[in-house]
């Protein structure tokens, strides 16, 4: 009891000390974009030692900068890099919607927009198929990136260090009989992706549901989503995916060249 009690006020302290950080990082303004210790604890009313405690730990971890001449402090490079990320998934959206819910039509299937979120897939938009019998991935779920069409086609096209380093950390967990959970057929299988322009989930992550999903790229040729189109097995079956596929890669060409990617 005493030992549950410890834990329930060291978590509340915890949770006290990122509200802090969070309430530092959020008292720049466009108004006010450089501040000085004097002027946080001003307007925070957070004692200036624990301030100048958060902003070193921020500081260290790229959240805030700290002008050389003036001293001031500013939100640093990794907010920019936060807020980039947002504002490329918001773009990234709305160009690629309607030609989301076209390839939808067209196919009469299940198709979702997904993005790398550390070491899963976040499904950020999608339209489901019209058919009583449909796959739903809502909008928000995270997914594995080894067991599905839109990670594995988003696996396929990172660099290998980037690619190691997600699948160390994820590892090869299995879902269903289908799952690779072997490391060398999991590269083999890469090498395909990338030889084929696509990847394909048979049946992988869920028994009775085949994905084929192809990447999106932005204008530096990095990979920064995929596409993936879902349905049950019994209509997409092997002779389905080539004609699918090439319906999935003309969209995700089509979203990658309105983002500044050149084919």
């Amino acid at each position: 009891m005493i030992s549950t009690l410890k834990r329930n006020e060291k978590e509340q302290e915890q949770l006290k000390s990122v509200e802090k950080a969070l309430r530092i990082l959020g008292a720049f303004t466009m108004e006010r974009p450089q501040m000085s210790i004097g002027d946080l604890v001003e307007q925070l009313g957070i004692p200036k030692v624990s301030i100048y405690r958060f902003l070193r730990v921020l500081m260290r971890h790229g959240f805030i900068a700290q002008n050389p001449e003036t001293h001031a402090y500013r939100p640093g490079i990794r907010m920019f890099e936060l807020g980039s990320i947002v504002l490329r998934n918001f773009e990234l959206r709305k160009v690629a919607f309607p030609l989301i819910a076209e390839l939808s039509s067209n196919s009469g299937e299940t198709v979702h927009l997904g993005v790398l979120d550390q070491d899963r897939v976040v499904s950020i938009e999608g339209v489901e198929s019209g058919q009583s019998l449909r796959i739903s991935l809502p909008v928000g779920k995270r997914v594995y990136l080894h067991s599905t069409g839109i990670g594995k086609a988003i696996l396929g096209f990172l660099p290998d260090a980037e690619r190691q380093k997600i699948l160390a950390a994820a590892g090869l967990p299995r879902f269903t009989p289908h799952t690779i959970t072997e490391p060398e057929r999991m590269e083999r299988e890469v090498a395909t992706i990338r030889r084929r322009g696509y990847a394909v989930d048979y049946e992988e992550n869920e028994v009775g549901v085949r994905c084929v999903a192809a990447p999106i790229f932005d204008a530096y040729g990095r990979v920064i989503a995929s596409l993936s189109l879902s349905g049950p097995a019994m209509r997409i079956g092997p002779n389905a995916v080539p004609f699918l596929a090439r319906m999935v890669i003309d969209t995700t060409r089509k979203i990658s060249e309105a983002v500044g990617y050149k084919i």
